[in-house]
């Protein structure tokens, strides 16, 4: 209902408590205003190298969407990291583990996407 709500272009003033911090009233003029855009169709009107990198372990983005950007622009370069989630780190399946990933800033990113970056980067020589 929120997002309804959002994408209709209205903030909503009650917000339960456990989705409060990703729609708390400060932050919903933000949604609002990204929710105009279809990243599929904004992808396919790039004339630039675009690198779509996904984690097989992303509770928010899921590998069928980045399939989806990549069907959108087939000149993109495509990259499916095993065990890494949406911050970039190294986690298996369980979902509370993938969780505690979120607030511990000392674990390291996942090493695959560093290289997959700069195999990117010297793509564009």
């Amino acid at each position: 209902m929120v997002l309804d709500s959002l994408k209709a272009g209205k903030t909503v003033e009650q917000v339960s408590f456990p989705l409060l911090s990703v729609f708390r009233p400060s932050v919903q003029p933000y949604l609002i205003s990204w929710m105009k855009y279809d990243p599929v169709r904004e992808i396919a009107q790039l004339e630039v190298p675009v690198l779509i990198v996904q984690g097989t372990t992303d509770i928010q983005v899921s590998v069928e969407n980045a399939e989806l950007l990549h069907k959108a622009k087939p000149d993109s370069r495509l990259s499916i990291i095993e065990h890494m989630n949406h911050i970039f780190k190294e986690v298996g399946e369980e979902r509370t583990a993938n969780l505690a990933t979120y607030s511990n800033p000392d674990l390291p990113i996942h090493p695959e996407l560093v290289e997959e970056i700069a195999k990117f980067i010297l793509t564009l020589e």
